[in-house]
């Protein structure tokens, strides 16, 4: 999620900055042309906003405020559109550039900051056009009023619906590229996103952050003698057991192959261990089905905590990792935290199908 947030803050911030030289040229060009119309408060205007567009490029890419920025920019440019509009002489084209207003605040501002932007000063644009170009009702001028204002709504609508499918779509593509496709359990990329959110939480409100790997015992010989479907199936039955027995806050992941792990906020090492215990005891008399048999799953485990283990994900896992390596040799089937060991007898088997 921080990466998206990252790309849609360098995406914006190349939109600002299009705006901002456009505006630079565009005010420089627009002011000469109406000083020589005699428009000398128009021309003034533009000059100044030229000028201040100037002055933003020059920090625009570096700025940590970026949305204040943006409305400082915005609001008072949106303001010389709809004056412009009002000022005698001036031209009905200037309602062209009302038209990209709902665009404009859109691409900077998002979907819910770019909506109410677009709607009031599209709403203040057709306000000024009929104040300065209907003067009186008639089947004409309703006409042109009627045109204006759904043409105006039109590009609104339009670039709202844009911009809630794009939102829409990127955060399923994060959710898709976050997501293991088999198990549908978050992945070692989202993993690593989730744990410096829940760090940097951890952190300000000083409270415990435990890490729990677990890997399935004796997977592979599950593989070579039932198939990969068959496998496959043991990889969801646990992942589904995982997901029901969890917090919503706690977070549960495929890292790869056999291997799971569990992210808990607000846990210790003693509670993430009883935790994973529980986990343990409760996947081990929880047989799969396979046909007529009934296959026992087991896992080993290793449980870390921040601070007292590691302070980055990568030092968690690989204490957690070694941990988990302990109760496999230990004799698999346990968990295994900091001087702690939690075990359990072979589960009794109807058949030879155990996978201890």
């Amino acid at each position: 999620m921080t990466d998206s947030l990252e790309r849609n803050l360098q995406h914006r911030r190349r939109v600002l900055r299009a705006l901002l030289w456009m505006t630079l040229i565009a005010g420089a060009s627009f002011a000469l042309i109406n000083i020589k119309r005699e428009l000398y408060l128009l021309a003034s205007l533009e000059l100044i906003y030229a000028a201040f567009a100037a002055f933003m490029l020059r920090f625009v890419d570096t700025t940590p405020h970026l949305k204040a920025w943006t409305l400082a920019f915005l609001v008072p440019f949106f303001c010389i559109m709809v004056i412009a509009l009002l000022l005698p002489q001036s031209s009905f084209t200037v309602f062209a550039w009302i038209q990209s207003i709902p665009i404009i605040s859109y691409l900077l501002l998002g979907k819910r900051g770019g909506f109410w932007m677009a709607l009031i000063f599209i709403s203040l644009g057709v306000l000024a056009f009929n104040v300065r170009y209907v003067t009186e009702l008639s089947l004409v001028n309703m006409a042109v009023m009627a045109n204006v204002g759904f043409s105006a709504l039109a590009v609104m609508l339009f670039s709202h619906i844009y911009e809630r499918s794009r939102d829409d779509n990127e955060q399923r593509l994060i959710e898709l590229a976050g997501t293991d496709s088999l198990t549908g359990l978050a992945n070692r990329m989202r993993l690593s996103e989730a744990f410096r959110a829940m760090r940097s939480q951890a952190d300000r409100s000083n409270t415990p952050l435990s890490l729990v790997v677990l890997d399935l015992d004796h997977f592979k010989q599950v593989n070579d003698r039932y198939g990969h479907e068959v496998g496959d199936s043991v990889l969801l039955h646990t992942a589904q057991l995982l997901k029901r027995r969890l917090r919503d806050s706690d977070l549960p992941c495929r890292l790869g192959g056999e291997e799971f792990a569990m992210l808990l906020p607000g846990a210790t090492l003693e509670q993430a261990a009883d935790l994973a215990d529980a986990v343990r005891v409760l996947l081990a008399q929880s047989p799969v089905a396979v046909g007529r048999e009934r296959l026992n799953v087991t896992f080993s485990a290793g449980v870390a905590t921040l601070s007292e283990d590691g302070d980055s994900l990568s030092e968690l896992l690989r204490i957690a990792d070694r941990r988990m390596y302990e109760a496999k040799g230990g004799g698999r089937n346990q968990v295994v935290a900091a001087g702690q060991r939690y075990a359990l007898a072979k589960p009794d088997c109807a058949s030879d199908a155990c996978s201890e």
